[in-house]
């Protein structure tokens, strides 16, 4: 077929959509009938017509299913917008047509979300340029390659909106293109990929964004540092296949300027407005054979798949509230301090645990940084109040060393006990003997320890601890098994949980009896190292 006649070719399904419009505006099938054959002769053209503009305009005819009218609605409120979605969802047909609609300023009557009403620049990008090609540029431009330019147009974006003088090409791939917009000037889009280094992506200034499946996190950054200077949007679609990552765990959590939509098999519909199968009862029953039973949570219904990236991978986080827990009044509950110690390069983070006995569940109260260079003179008045003198205080095993944390000759052991007599756990809290009895300080068990103390209800953290939260949502692990982020509030809260474990909280009743023999004599005037 030549070029000239592939261009004025319109596929079945546009002409079939086309008399199901006709017949409606007509009044429905019975109608028809009593049309004579010079007015179905007219229904004809105006088929002809109508299938011509839905095939090179079909963002005048996109019609959203409710959960993508949803995502877009959200681009009113918030900056950066994640499509948390299972596969065949419709989440990139979703994130391409609003990128038309930006573009070119042809918004909906009914429309709710962000507006421009001007020129933007955009920036499309995804895992590789093949993938690129045959999702965000076939779905925007029509075609996977740009040498079947008879295909240009059938898209999100209208043939009669695309300057094709503008083009920018490297083989199949359409690398930049402008395209016009309703006020009269040209938006400009450009394609990318994760692949690329992310100095390719600076210089850059960005009005929206557009992400398909997840990018790496210093391709995120950079991209939405793109748009800062022009308070432009971040959308971004994906299956969650990677887990709980920290961008994942951003948009999940919904902290402040993102949010996400979560779309599941339940919400796709099978048919399309038009009565097309769009995702049949068929298909999805093959794929569910055919997903492995780990995957079908995230592949079905957008639940990122556990066991990779973040370290605590939590759909809800076990907080509570003060006021609905009363620990303070409960003299049963143990109570104990934790540490993780810094001056110089790193805040101190101070710990405030109650432990219930009998049910084994270990609340996580409170926590008070303790801004770099102060010593433990200037904070010890956390640890002499009514509610925590005596109260066993649980050190790392760096607390013994003279000087590092003090600026004095004295250790952070000695400056609590031989200054202020407070009642500090003997020797330095370390993991419990292992099956061959050795003892190591490797932090990985007590993560752990906390992660499953989470997932099981047995670990609590009030709500008020929220830089706690804050490192644990963004805590991650490489493929070489190496903690990744920020732990000052992680590691003082695994001192306490590991001391807690091995049994060293204690009571109110049970305190009196027991701290004048905690206290264990130091070898030639210093405090035992371990």
């Amino acid at each position: 077929m030549a070029k000239s006649e592939a261009s004025d070719y319109i596929q079945p399904i546009y002409k079939d959509r086309a008399i199901k419009h006709l017949v409606k505006l007509a009044g429905g099938k019975a109608a028809i009938k009593h049309l004579d054959p010079s007015q179905l002769k007219q229904m004809k053209i105006a088929r002809d017509v109508i299938a011509k503009e839905m095939q090179f305009n079909t963002l005048k005819w996109f019609r959203p299913f409710k959960y993508q009218t949803a995502f877009f609605n959200t681009g009113a409120t918030h900056t950066r917008r994640g499509m948390i979605a299972a596969n065949r969802a419709g989440k990139t047909i979703a994130s391409t047509y609003e990128t038309a609609y930006h573009l070119t300023g042809r918004y909906p009557k009914d429309w709710k979300g962000k507006t421009w009403d001007k020129p933007i620049i955009a920036m499309c990008a995804g895992e590789s340029w093949e993938q690129v090609a045959k999702t965000l540029q076939s779905k925007l431009l029509g075609c996977d390659d740009i040498k079947q330019s008879y295909k240009l147009g059938t898209g999100s974006i209208p043939r009669e909106s695309i300057d094709e003088k503008s083009i920018r090409t490297d083989g199949a791939n359409v690398l930049a293109i402008e395209v016009w917009h309703s006020s009269g000037g040209k938006s400009k889009l450009y394609f990318s990929n994760y692949t690329q280094q992310v100095r390719h992506l600076q210089g850059f200034e960005l009005d929206l964004v557009v992400l398909d499946e997840q990018p790496p996190d210093e391709t995120f950054s950079e991209l939405v540092v793109r748009t800062a200077s022009r308070n432009g949007q971040v959308l971004c679609s994906f299956t969650p296949l990677k887990g709980m990552t920290s961008l994942v765990r951003k948009f999940w959590d919904k902290i402040e300027g993102y949010t996400h939509i979560r779309v599941t098999w339940d919400d796709v519909p099978i048919d399309n407005e038009w009565g097309e199968v769009f995702f049949s009862k068929k298909e999805r029953e093959q794929l569910e054979r055919d997903f492995m039973p780990w995957e079908r949570e995230c592949r079905m219904n957008g639940i990122p798949l556990v066991g990779k990236g973040i370290v605590f991978p939590m759909m809800e986080w076990p907080t509570y509230k003060a006021v609905d827990v009363d620990l303070k009044n409960n003299e049963k509950l143990e109570r104990l301090i934790s540490f993780d110690l810094g001056i110089r390069n790193d805040p101190t983070v101070i710990s405030f645990f109650f432990r219930d006995p009998v049910e084994e569940i270990i609340y996580l109260h409170r926590q008070v940084k303790i801004a770099q260079g102060e010593t433990p003179d200037e904070y010890i008045h956390y640890l002499m109040d009514r509610e925590s003198k005596n109260v066993p205080i649980a050190l790392p095993h760096d607390a013994a060393q003279a000087g590092r944390y003090t600026l004095t000759e004295q250790s952070v052991r000695e400056v609590f006990e031989d200054n202020y007599g407070l009642n500090c756990i003997p020797g330095a809290i370390l993991n419990p003997a292992n099956d061959q009895g050795r003892v190591t300080n490797h932090i990985a068990y007590g993560i752990n320890t906390i992660r499953m103390g989470m997932e099981r209800g047995k670990f609590r953290i009030n709500e008020s601890c929220i830089e706690f939260l804050d490192e644990a949502r963004n805590y991650a692990i490489d493929d070489a098994g190496k903690f990744l982020g920020k732990d000052d509030h992680i590691d003082s809260a695994r001192i306490g949980v590991l001391a807690l474990i091995q049994g060293h909280g204690e009571s109110m009743v049970s305190r009196a009896n027991t701290f004048q023999y905690r206290r264990l004599e130091s070898i030639d005037g210093k405090v035992q190292r371990i």
